[in-house]
This record gives C-alpha cells, sequence and structure tokens, in this order.
C-alpha cells in the first residue's frame, strides 16, 4: 500500500493536474451558480475535452467539476430563493430567509464551510471502505430500493411540514406528476395531453424553478404592490458589511454546526453508497433528521444556519461514496458518475472488481485528487461569494425585474426547449396557489423526484418476482426498510390521535 501511495503522489504532482483541477472547480461554480446549468451539464460540455488530456488530469477535471457545481448551486437558492441545482432547493428553505434578513454573507459561508467539512469526509469514507463498502451494496437490489425509496417519501410526507395532511396532498401531487410521460415498460403515452413535448416526463428544472423562483417573484410582487399602495416606501435589501457579525460566520457557530454536518455527513454517505437514490434525498433526510434532533426546531425554515449545514453537508456528503460502487463494481451511483465513467472509459480505464488491483496507483491518485478538489473549492468559493454576494444590495424593484429573466434562461437552457419556459411559467401560476394553501412545495417537488425512480424500481422487483409481492417483505433488507415505513405511519397515527384525544376531566 505504502509503494502505491508514493507511485499515486508522484502520478498527481504534475503541473496540469493541479491547473485542470482548479479549473474544473472554478468552471463547475460558476456552472452551478446559473439556475439550469447543473453540474451534469458541466461534465457533458467538457467532457469531450478530456481526448487530448492525460487520465489522471481528465479525471481531476471531472472531479472538480461536479464538486464545484455541487456547492455552485447553493449561491443563487440563498441569494434569490432560486437553486442553480436541483439538490440545492433544500438549502432555500433556511439560505433565503437567512439572506433576507441581512446575513447572505453568514448564509453562504455555512454552506461553503459545511460543503467542504462532508465532501472532505465522505471523501475519507471512499478512501478507507470502498471494497467492504461495495460488498454491502452488492446485496441492494430493486426491492431494497423500492422499501428504502417508500420510506423516503413517508418520511418526507409526515414530517417535512407541521400539517401531516398537507405533506401527503403536496407528495400526492408529486407523485402524479411525475406519472407524466411514457409509460416506462409498454410505451404508451401518459397524462401527456396531447403535447409531445411531455412524452419523456416534466423538466425537473422548469418544474423547480417555476414552483420555488417564480412564484416567489409573484408573492413579491404583489407585497410591492400593497406596500406602495399603502404609502410605504420598498428600500433595498440590506446587505450585511464587511466583517460585520451578518457578514461572518463565527467560531461558535461553526461549532454549533458540527454535530449537525456530522449527522448529515452520515446520512449522506450511506445514501451515496447506494446507488441511484442521490444528492436531493441526502439533502433532505439530512434536513428533517437535522430539525429532529435540533433543540429549536421552530427555527428551521426561518434561516436556521444548522438547516444550511444539513441541507450542504447531506448533499455534499453523497459524492465520495457515490464513487464506490463505480470503482469497485462499474455501477455509477447517479448520472454524474455515469458521466464521470465516461470520462474513465475515454481513457481506456474500465472501474469494476479488478480496477483496484490491476491499476494499483491510479485508485489512490484519483483520491489524492478528491482532496485536491476540496481545497480549491474552499478557496475559489471563498473568493467567489465575496463579490457576487453583492448582488443582494440591488433594490428588490429592479432585483424582482431580473429574477424572472433567470428563471426563463434556467428554464430554457436546461432542455434548449420553449415549451420548457411555458411549464415553468404555469408552475409559477400553480406554486403561488399553493403557497396561499400552505401546501409545502419542497416536499412536492422532492415526490416528484422519486416518484419514476420508484415507479421504475417497483416494476423491476414485480419482474424479477413474477408478480408476487411478498418479495418485498421476504427480503431482509426490503423488510427492515418495509418495518420502518409501518412504524413511522404507526407513530404519527398514535401522535396525532393521543394529541386529540380529551382528557380524563374533560369527559367527566
Amino acid at each position: 500500500m505504502i509503494e502505491s501511495l508514493a507511485a499515486a503522489f508522484s502520478l498527481v504532482l504534475d503541473w496540469q493536474n493541479f491547473f485542470w483541477s482548479l479549473f474544473g472547480v472554478t468552471f463547475g461554480i460558476i456552472m452551478g451558480a446559473v439556475p439550469g446549468l447543473s453540474d451534469n451539464m458541466a461534465i457533458v460540455l467538457l467532457l469531450p475535452f478530456t481526448y487530448y488530456l492525460g487520465p489522471i488530469p481528465g479525471i481531476a477535471m471531472l472531479m472538480g467539476l461536479s464538486k464545484g457545481s455541487n456547492f455552485g448551486g447553493s449561491i443563487p437558492a440563498i441569494l434569490f430563493n432560486i437553486p442553480g441545482t436541483p439538490q440545492a432547493m433544500i438549502t432555500t428553505f433556511d439560505g433565503y430567509p437567512l439572506a433576507q434578513q441581512g446575513k447572505s454573507g453568514k448564509a453562504l459561508k455555512t454552506a461553503l464551510f459545511a460543503s467542504v467539512t462532508a465532501d472532505t469526509a465522505s471523501d475519507l469514507v471512499l478512501i478507507f471502505l470502498a471494497a467492504p463498502v461495495a460488498a454491502l451494496a452488492l446485496h441492494i437490489g430493486p426491492p431494497e430500493y423500492s422499501m428504502i425509496l417508500l420510506f423516503s417519501l413517508v418520511i418526507i410526507s409526515l414530517a417535512a411540514s407541521g400539517d401531516p395532511c398537507r405533506g401527503l396532498i403536496a407528495t400526492g401531487l408529486g407523485l402524479l406528476l411525475s406519472a407524466v410521460g411514457c409509460d416506462p415498460e409498454n410505451g404508451t403515452p401518459r397524462l401527456d395531453f396531447g403535447f409531445v413535448e411531455l412524452s419523456d416526463g416534466i423538466s425537473i428544472m422548469a418544474l423547480a424553478i417555476g414552483l420555488l423562483a417564480f412564484s416567489e417573484v409573484i408573492i413579491q410582487a404583489e407585497n410591492l404592490y400593497a406596500e406602495r399602495r399603502s404609502g410605504r416606501k420598498q428600500g433595498p435589501v440590506v446587505l450585511s458589511e464587511a466583517g460585520s457579525d451578518g457578514d461572518r460566520l463565527t467560531p461558535e457557530e461553526m461549532r454549533r454546526c458540527v454535530p449537525t454536518i456530522a449527522r448529515s455527513t452520515l446520512i449522506g454517505s450511506l445514501i451515496g453508497i447506494v446507488p441511484g437514490i442521490g444528492t436531493t434525498v441526502g439533502a433532505y433526510l439530512s434536513y428533517l433528521w437535522s430539525k429532529k434532533k435540533s433543540d429549536h426546531p421552530e427555527l428551521f425554515g426561518k434561516g436556521a444556519i444548522e438547516g444550511i449545514a444539513a441541507s450542504e453537508a447531506g448533499n455534499n456528503a453523497v459524492n465520495g461514496p457515490n464513487l464506490v460502487p463505480l470503482l469497485t463494481l462499474g455501477i455509477p451511483g447517479n448520472l454524474a458518475a455515469a458521466l464521470i465513467l465516461g470520462g474513465f472509459m475515454i481513457k481506456g480505464l474500465v472501474p469494476g472488481p479488478p480496477f483496484l488491483d490491476s491499476n494499483a496507483p491510479m485508485p489512490y491518485a484519483l483520491f489524492i485528487v478528491l482532496i485536491l478538489s476540496n481545497i480549491y473549492t474552499a478557496v475559489v468559493g471563498g473568493a467567489f461569494i465575496r463579490f457576487v454576494r453583492r448582488l443582494t444590495a440591488i433594490p428588490k424593484a429592479a432585483l424582482h425585474a431580473c429574477v424572472p429573466v433567470f428563471c426563463v434562461l434556467g428554464a430554457y437552457v436546461s432542455s434548449g426547449s420553449m415549451f420548457n419556459v411555458w411549464v415553468m411559467l404555469v408552475f409559477g401560476c400553480v406554486g403561488y396557489v399553493l403557497r396561499r394553501l400552505r401546501i409545502s412545495l419542497p416536499t412536492m417537488i422532492v415526490a416528484f423526484f422519486l416518484g419514476s425512480l420508484l415507479e421504475h424500481k417497483l416494476r423491476q422487483s414485480l419482474i424479477i418476482a413474477r408478480g408476487d409481492w411478498t418479495i418485498f417483505v421476504t427480503r431482509p433488507i426490503a423488510s427492515v426498510a418495509y418495518c420502518l415505513t409501518a412504524a413511522a405511519v404507526l407513530y404519527y397515527v398514535w401522535k396525532h390521535t393521543a394529541g386529540r384525544r380529551p382528557s380524563a376531566e374533560e369527559t367527566e
């Protein structure tokens, strides 16, 4: 191992590796900060350039792109309530309210601190636990996936908002929208209302931008109109001064976030090990668990820095363990990992069981590159947020006139289709109505994201079992997830019925 590590350092200590890793991180942060330009799009755009690079520089650039854009998505989420990437929509819960309080610098630095810390910790999980964890992941098939996803949906429905009924409505709407498109098994159209553009389903970016960002524009415009009618002046967003409490993240606040980051890193790492679940689920479950464990859960959703730390740590902690099944089994954990797999194949590297033995120095070189990318994310991200946060100094009236442009741009560039712009506008109006009805929009979006994956895994499971539904309770891991789901439902039913049950004094 020591010889392999020394050989890996000799491979990495080349100026090209440092330069292309830095380029990947910087380009990734910029791409992630523009709504619609996700990490996947960044990797797709630069993947052809890896033909002209060596194996280490090419992979270093792709790794840097993934890490940089994962953090970059939090920037517009905090400043404008527009998630730059799908997983960043969880960051809007507390990031945007904190920015509205004039503490955008604190919010962005919390996101950067949590992202880099969790990403580094998850890379250590990859380095030390790759082989044994891959053996465990090998036992997780479609039935296990299905029950894990069902458990996630139930927890999201019941715990995401104060009213489980509204949470279930939001989840139901999300699952209904996820059914739009062609049937995955026989190809028949479903709920497309005659629009050919909906044959592939509703774009996640168009839906998320419409529900979260454009609906916010409508509400803010309504508030601005009401304020002007009442005679009150609309001033610019308060921007914290450099070095002030609203701008800096104090050591005490960092210490307070450490337990949250540790919990979220554990959750994100466990989710990252399992292929196909993804960063959005990691961020959401980390947020819910942190809210449950917090001494002040009522502050979540109102600008709690622990909420930002939980979301960013949860989605960034998925990155390292997501490469465990890729390197050891040749199975990409998500779309970004699949694109990175393409980069491996371009360079003649075939991830899988023999990879660690036949290319001994190469995996260690990649591990070093991952740590290097985290250092670049901290440095470049810190420099980037120093000037980008000053966008909040723009007067609200001017800002709310510009945000719709970014909404249209994000919806269009994610697919290159004007149809998605109209979809975004429609969901903006729908989001406005649902906000007035106090329906949880993030719950709806997460359910939409998981719905198609749940259907796919359920059908795979039933094909394997030839229609026998008992496969979900006869396999150990699937049955454990099923029992946890049932226990969660019974707990919430008991909790709410016990709260409404009349006391002995009332019955007398």
